[in-house]
């Protein structure tokens, strides 16, 4: 019986750095246009033109389709045809959260593969394993959503200085700052595609839900060690003051809410906007 061997990237090669940098020639990365939020098909085009060649590394080649469900029905179709019979030593990676909405002849010609969340608990023990200091592990693992590729990018990315930067905008929030706060959020985390800004307001929307939830349990008068962001408590604690402990709660499901709307591919700067104006009638 042979043993399966399984290798983790060294991070530090050209490759992986290439990779790291997104310029690996043998990797080509597909996602939805900032326009529309679609795949286009002048992007499947491109993918099937580049897979005539060689790969340049004389080894494999790879092409993810990020958000595969987000293809026309006839970028869909077209790219059928390419896997249907694939070119030799090419591998595709279609990532997807809703498996459902895409074609059925799409899905028969690929091996499902379901992963599934890790607890909080584990990508925490995991990152404290890998020397990440245990108040930024246990902030990453609550923020990765059952990620931990996601926690363990987040060390190193400035993720306390964001949180400090969302506690900020908190502090501020009232009725006649709400458009600015809304507006500034919505600028701040615009990204090179449509996809990287919903990956930011993401975040800051479960930063966000956090320092409420730290709020909440401030204005109920609870047990300080149960805070996640207990460096900062002065400051919650100020904000929780004379604010009505269900009230905070609605807020915070309120705030996931909006979070699960960027999820679903809802207008981010309408989330975001709808979200401040709620937050400051309750400031």
């Amino acid at each position: 019986m042979s043993e399966t061997v399984l290798y983790d990237a060294c991070g530090k090669c050209p490759s992986c750095r290439k990779v790291v940098h997104g310029n690996h020639e043998d990797i080509q990365i597909v996602e939805p246009s900032s326009v529309g939020n679609f795949i286009r098909m002048k992007d499947i085009d491109d993918v099937i033109y580049a897979l005539r060649f060689r790969a340049r590394s004389n080894e494999r080649r790879f092409v993810i389709i990020r958000e595969a469900d987000r293809m026309h029905d006839q970028s869909a179709n077209r790219f059928l045809k390419t896997l249907e019979e694939p070119p030799a030593n090419v591998t595709f990676f279609l990532l997807t959260a809703r498996i459902t909405s895409m074609l059925e002849t799409i899905i028969s010609r690929c091996q499902v593969v379901r992963m599934h969340r890790a607890t909080a608990d584990e990508i925490e023990q995991l990152l404290i394993s890998r020397d990440v200091e245990p108040q930024k592990a246990k902030l990453y693992a609550l923020l990765a959503d059952g990620c931990p590729g996601r926690a363990i990018n987040m060390e190193g990315s400035g993720m306390f200085e964001r949180r400090n930067l969302v506690l900020e905008r908190i502090m501020q929030l009232n009725s006649e700052s709400d458009a600015f706060i809304a507006s500034d959020m919505i600028n701040a985390n615009k990204g090179g595609s449509l996809a990287a800004t919903r990956d930011n307001h993401y975040i800051d929307l479960g930063l966000m839900a956090i320092l409420l939830r730290d709020i909440t349990l401030l204005a109920e008068k609870s047990d300080a060690r149960l805070l996640y962001n207990a460096d900062v408590a002065g400051r919650l604690q100020t904000r929780a003051a004379g604010v009505n402990p269900d009230r905070l709660r609605r807020l915070t499901l309120e705030t996931l809410e909006a979070r699960r709307q960027i999820e679903r591919f809802i207008t981010p700067e309408l989330v975001i906007s709808r979200l401040m104006i709620e937050l400051a009638k309750n400031s």
